[in-house]
């Protein structure tokens, strides 16, 4: 156990001793006075204090230095990435009211059937490809995140994979133990038409070799659509079978409204870790629930406050 304020535990103790050295020679005092005043046989006993009252004083100074001490702690290490089309085509109305809505839609009920424990983080690519939520278990973040993302520019959807793929399995000297690679999936939400930066299927080869599985849910006609985007009329064209060989390759799968398979790749695998916690709280209840019992063992055996 370490304090973060020894100087206050040091100044607690040194008050602490000071009241009670005053308590012990003022009760002192005023025995003998009354031994003085009453005859020897009457004199009352000397009663000690009621453990309660001894302890929580104790839990009080400790509560002042402000310990910290290694809590053990169990933490789900599984993790998923949405990683969400919001490219110009994700504006096109053949999904009602429009591809990225229904998509919002989509990652929404994912979220509610979804184990709260899992981390789960956010990547969108359209003009770019950017992290815009670091995997978590903040729920209310990801979904105000989410609300926020609006279609525009070109689609490079092999570098949305590759930044979902930097997050879960990040470079670096233990990137081959155990811990490095726990159960984890990406949620690629998309119309499949990549029309900028690197293939998606080079993408889905590096994801593979670092088993991530990519499950697709396409988005908008299989056979593309005119649709009013601003003030003109545009065809806007989809790709699924992309999406279906990125799936395939990944050894993940398509989904429509059922994210089973996707829950089924994502099952808790959970690890014991110890981190440090300030105790402080837990202290000060804990002597106030001490000194309430002492005081409640009082009332029922002697009727009195001691």
């Amino acid at each position: 156990m370490a304090f973060k304020s020894p100087e206050a535990l040091l100044l607690g103790a040194f008050l602490l001793g000071v009241a009670a050295l005053v308590a012990y020679l003022l009760g002192e005092a005023g025995r003998r006075r009354l031994l003085q005043a009453l005859d020897p046989a009457f004199a009352p006993r000397p009663k000690s204090l009621p453990l309660p009252y001894l302890l929580a004083p104790l839990l009080l100074l400790l509560a002042a230095g402000r310990p910290e001490a290694p809590v053990p702690w169990r933490e789900n290490l599984t993790q998923a990435v949405v990683v969400l089309d919001t490219s110009h085509s994700m504006a096109a109305d053949d999904e009602a009211p429009s591809r990225l809505e229904k998509a919002k839609a989509l990652v929404r009920a994912f979220l509610k059937g979804l184990d709260p424990s899992v981390k789960v983080g956010l990547v969108s690519f359209g003009p770019q490809a950017v992290l815009v939520l670091a995997p978590s278990t903040d729920r209310k973040a990801l979904l105000e995140a989410l609300a926020g993302l609006k279609p525009g520019g070109v689609s490079p959807l092999g570098q949305g994979l590759q930044q979902a793929r930097r997050i879960l399995r990040p470079e670096g000297p233990e990137r081959d133990l155990p811990e490095a690679r726990p159960p984890a999936a990406i949620l690629l939400l998309s119309d499949g038409a990549a029309n900028a930066g690197k293939d998606p299927l080079e993408a889905a080869a590096e994801l593979a070799q670092a088993r991530l599985p990519v499950f697709v849910r396409p988005l908008g006609d299989p056979r593309g659509a005119v649709s009013r985007i601003g003030e003109g009329l545009y065809f806007v064209p989809t790709d699924p079978g992309t999406l279906l060989r990125l799936a395939q390759a990944t050894g993940g799968g398509v989904l429509q409204e059922d994210f089973r398979p996707l829950y089924q790749a994502l099952k808790p695998h959970y690890v014991w870790k110890a981190s440090p916690k300030e105790l402080t709280q837990a202290l000060v209840v804990g002597g106030f629930l001490l000194l309430s019992l002492g005081a409640y063992a009082g009332l029922a055996r002697e009727g009195r406050w001691p």
